[in-house]
């Protein structure tokens, strides 16, 4: 798999989770380190789908799944995305956003193996890790 950490989070967050990523045989960067840093979202979408290779984006978008065409494009090309909840955009501390998400990492791999392609993961923001709440796009 492919995690993509999009602008709203630092991307110091993908430096730390790649060597995790990789040792499970995946890979994480973010969008700024793609040069795609300012890409709408479905455009997003449609230049990283890949059909071999599921893609995760993680963001804390929470209106991505409101969004009508958002919600299309990310149907249409099989993405799977985890949004963080309105906490995760409050947080100013950098270092405590890549705490959390260090901390959260194993179940965020384990629930998106399991979910399905064109289908969205809810992150919470809280000390006690459990599966995330997913639904279909």
């Amino acid at each position: 798999m492919r995690f993509i950490f999009d602008e709203n989070h630092p991307p110091i967050m993908a430096r730390v989770l790649e060597p995790l990523a990789v040792m499970d045989g995946h890979t994480a960067t973010s969008v700024r380190h793609l040069g795609l840093a300012g890409t709408k979202d479905v455009d997003l979408f449609q230049i990283l789908a890949d059909p071999n290779i599921k893609t995760v984006l993680i963001t804390a978008d929470k209106a991505m799944s409101r969004r009508q065409h958002e919600v299309a494009a990310i149907r249409e090309t099989g993405a799977v995305v985890v949004l963080g909840v309105k906490a995760w955009n409050q947080q100013g501390d950098t270092l405590e956003r890549v705490r959390m998400m260090v901390w959260w990492w194993p179940m965020i791999l384990h629930c998106s193996i399991e979910a399905d392609r064109g289908s969205f993961l809810e992150l919470p923001w809280a000390n006690t890790v459990r599966l995330l709440r997913r639904w279909r796009a």
